[in-house]
């Protein structure tokens, strides 16, 4: 299997290669994806991000489930390396973390954000068949999303959704990926 570093590596190179069209369109169809799936329409409040230029958009998303009277929440760094939660207003202006992230620059939340949240959409760069999730390697959603007992979905690119993902037993698991072509469910255990 490759190495965790190995496949980041192979990942990101190949987000770098899509062109601002590609991406774009991968944004407004993942949009239009989420706003077919009844778990994602009928959520109250979901956890989202505000996507870095290389990873699937999140602009289109945000702005569907706005309309769609959802209350978002993103997440904000923290000086520990954890993860606190703001909520989302369209057009509110944003602040760049230490590591790269946008992050909406309303009042924190705390971590119990996340347990009024009925879904949490995260990032990811790869997610294979049975729900692990190869992340940016600094551990901060795994620490936020431990023990959170809501499911879980990552959005990636439809090529990112791969048959296996190095993973250790500290890495959070998602039950689903979005991607621009639609909804995987990884099987649950006992199911």
């Amino acid at each position: 299997m490759t190495s965790k570093a190995d496949l980041r590596a192979h990942v990101s190179t190949r987000r770098r290669a899509m062109s601002d069209a590609e991406r774009a369109a991968a944004a407004e169809a993942i949009a239009q994806q989420a706003a077919a799936v009844g778990l994602i329409t009928r959520a109250r409040r979901i956890a989202v991000y505000l996507s870095m230029a290389s990873e699937p958009g999140t602009g289109p998303l945000i702005t569907t489930l706005t309309a769609l009277g959802t209350e978002l929440i993103a997440p904000v760094t923290a000086p520990d390396h954890t993860l606190d939660w703001a909520r989302i207003t369209l057009g509110a202006p944003t602040a760049t973390a230490s590591i790269g992230m946008a992050e909406p620059t309303g009042p924190r939340l705390g971590a119990a954000a996340l347990d009024a949240c009925d879904l949490v959409l995260l990032p990811a760069l790869a997610v294979d068949h049975a729900g692990h999730r190869l992340g940016r390697g600094a551990g901060y959603y795994d620490r936020a999303l431990a023990g959170v007992d809501i499911p879980l979905c990552a959005l990636v690119f439809a090529h990112e959704l791969l048959a296996e993902v190095p993973h250790e037993d500290h890495d959070v698991s998602v039950q689903m990926a979005l991607t621009p072509q639609g909804l995987f469910r990884a099987p649950q255990p006992g199911a």
